[in-house]
């Protein structure tokens, strides 16, 4: 039997799942140590393996080149460096690299929300909105490995404040479960949650339900440009924010079939099940995968 691991790092810990071809096996965490720029993260992973295996792939909260690359990762500390190379080091397993939300496309597609189409358009709705985009059961990086960054799509041109990213109008102001709660507070409903928002939303307070349409109506129009451009089989909405269910996602829906290209229309929008496990399942599967043959030489 073959076996994987699919390797998630995050700011806090690293999730690690141990995976035959078909199914996870085992899975634990590790804690991300950060001191010292970052530099005993990869072996700090590779200390905590269950033992030898056929492939390893590790996603990250950054840029990643088509070659592997990390094009900079400051929630890590790190700079622009080959991570996967002294995993394979330290391990002599083979080792691929990928961006956490593109790994979690690829493993919402592989075994969560997103069975059955080929082409899906991940959306994480947490702290910030993030994305990744699978293209005929690939992940797509793009040329400097900020595909899928959906969080920062340009959907209100009047906005002063600006986003982290430092432009305005940005998705993530308004569709995050920070944005959804600045939303409130502009509206004079308070200072509140979005999970608290949603609920007073489906409990019929008035002023909630505004508010989560006014989300709901930037996320549409959102969803409908990123279409245009990448025209997936299906949306999947993931992230804490999705855990509001079809209560959000027929509202996300409605708005997108009123923003959206009339050839975007069919798109099916679904919602997320894997969780926080997504990157470590996508990167499992990533894993398995054979290397992308090298361009020809002109």
């Amino acid at each position: 039997m073959k076996t994987y691991y699919g390797i998630d790092v995050g700011g806090t810990t690293v999730k690690i799942g141990y995976f035959s071809e078909t199914e996870l096996l085992e899975k634990w965490e590790i804690p991300t140590d950060k001191s010292d720029g970052g530099r005993n993260i990869i072996s700090d992973i590779a200390r905590s393996l269950r033992g030898a295996a056929d492939g390893a792939a590790i996603g990250v909260p950054g840029a990643v080149l088509m070659d592997g690359t990390v094009n900079h990762c400051v929630n890590l500390g790190w700079g622009v460096c080959r991570p996967g190379d002294e995993f394979t080091a330290l391990t002599g397993i083979p080792c691929r690299m990928c961006n956490d939300a593109n790994a979690a496309a690829f493993g919402e597609q592989w075994q969560g929300g997103g069975v059955g189409f080929s082409s899906i358009l991940l959306v994480t709705l947490g702290t910030g909105v993030g994305g990744g985009l699978t293209i005929d059961e690939r992940i797509v990086v793009g040329a400097h490995g900020a595909c899928g960054e959906i969080g920062h799509i340009n959907v209100e041109h009047n906005e002063t404040e600006p986003c982290n990213c430092g432009r305005h109008g940005c998705l993530e102001q308004y569709c995050s479960a920070t944005g959804i709660s600045r939303l409130a507070r502009k509206a004079g409903l308070g200072s509140f949650t979005s999970k608290e928002i949603f609920d007073m939303a489906a409990e019929g307070s008035e002023d909630a339900v505004a508010v989560v349409d006014q989300a709901c109506d930037y996320l549409g129009r959102g969803l409908a440009a990123a279409c245009t451009v990448t025209d997936p089989d299906a949306i999947v909405i993931g992230g804490g924010v999705s855990r509001a269910g079809e209560f959000l996602r027929l509202r996300a829906e409605a708005a997108f079939q009123k923003y959206a290209f009339h050839a975007c229309r069919e798109t099916v929008i679904g919602l997320a099940n894997l969780g926080n496990d997504a990157g470590m399942y996508g990167c499992a599967r990533l894993a398995m995968l054979e290397p992308e043959p090298e361009p020809n030489p002109v």
